[in-house]
């Protein structure tokens, strides 16, 4: 079976992140959850690096620099996971959302 495209490209993400109907700081991990039901946790890597080097409030423009900030913003995420169980189910690849949250966020 061929690999499946990727779906997060560069001018997508800017629009979700810029999406006039979304309440402030979630489109990030809304878009999570959304890989994660589609079952392309390889993806969410992508997308919290984005987060974190974008900043994740429609007018932020520069990469997180406090800790705090980045650890927030990936237990928002790994939170919106878990709780996306009980309304779509548990993926098919349950622990890769979550090794890709660590590795991002925080690689050493």
């Amino acid at each position: 079976m061929p690999p499946l495209p990727k779906l997060l490209t560069l001018s997508y993400l800017s629009s979700v992140r810029a999406y006039p109907g979304l309440p402030k700081n979630t489109w990030y991990f809304i878009a999570g959850v959304t890989l994660s039901t589609l079952n392309r946790p390889e993806e969410i890597g992508s997308l919290l690096s984005y987060a974190l080097e974008k900043g994740v409030g429609p007018q932020d423009d520069g990469p997180m620099q406090d800790e705090k900030e980045k650890m927030l913003v990936a237990r928002r995420m790994r939170e919106a996971l878990v709780k996306s169980i009980a309304i779509v189910g548990l993926p098919k690849v349950y622990l890769h959302p979550y090794l890709h949250i660590r590795l991002h966020a925080f690689p050493r």
